[in-house]
């Protein structure tokens, strides 16, 4: 298997590992579908990276940034 893909594959696992993470921490406040839509929408802002060492965390910090802000009423930037 190739490094990239290996790579890749990783990546995937952790947004999986942190979208049920969050799914399970804003239970009361948003439901699965959003909270998954939420870390979609974030992880598209970072498809085109160069460096994806450190694109998990930074798809979790903005996705509970947008799902804090949205659940206490705020608008979303």
């Amino acid at each position: 298997m190739p490094a990239i893909e290996h790579q890749t594959q990783i990546e995937a696992h952790a947004v999986e590992h942190l979208t049920e993470r969050l799914i399970r921490r804003y239970a009361a406040r948003h439901d699965a579908a959003a909270v998954r839509a939420t870390v979609e929408r974030v992880a598209k802002r970072y498809a085109t990276v160069g460096v994806h060492a450190f694109v998990p965390v930074l798809i979790e910090r903005d996705a509970r940034r947008e799902l804090d802000e949205t659940a206490h009423g705020l608008p979303r930037a």
